[in-house]
């Protein structure tokens, strides 16, 4: 499976990679940016994306919005250090799979991208 991570910062972005990466069956990419990520989903298909809400150069929810319109079969995850409920609802109406505050672990990852691979 690809993974795609698209988070601006960097440990947050860092660390999900090697977490991701230690996993046999997946090879994962990351980028700092809208337009990063925009240009590597754009290159090659992806199972699973997990994209922070505030991007330097655009917003994580509109990304993943357009994302998923692409594929809609892909796993999409939006992550934020806001416990906004309002952002939440627009999210899973937008197609989004999951929804992850920030700081989060283990368990919550697994849930929102469906599945037990750690």
């Amino acid at each position: 499976m690809r993974v795609l991570i698209i988070e601006q910062e960097k440990t947050i972005r860092q660390s999900l990679f090697h977490l991701m990466e230690n996993h046999k069956d997946f090879e994962v990419f990351s980028a700092p940016s809208f337009q990063e990520g925009l240009s590597l989903f754009q290159t090659m298909p992806f199972d699973i994306v997990l994209c922070g809400d505030r991007l330097p150069d655009g917003d994580g929810l509109e990304m993943l919005k357009e994302l998923v319109k692409k594929n809609p079969k892909i796993i999409s995850v939006l992550m934020t250090v806001h416990g906004d409920e309002l952002l939440r609802e627009k999210a899973m109406r937008a197609g989004i799979r999951g929804y992850l505050e920030k700081p989060f672990d283990l368990k919550q990852l697994e849930e929102a991208i469906g599945f037990k691979p750690f």
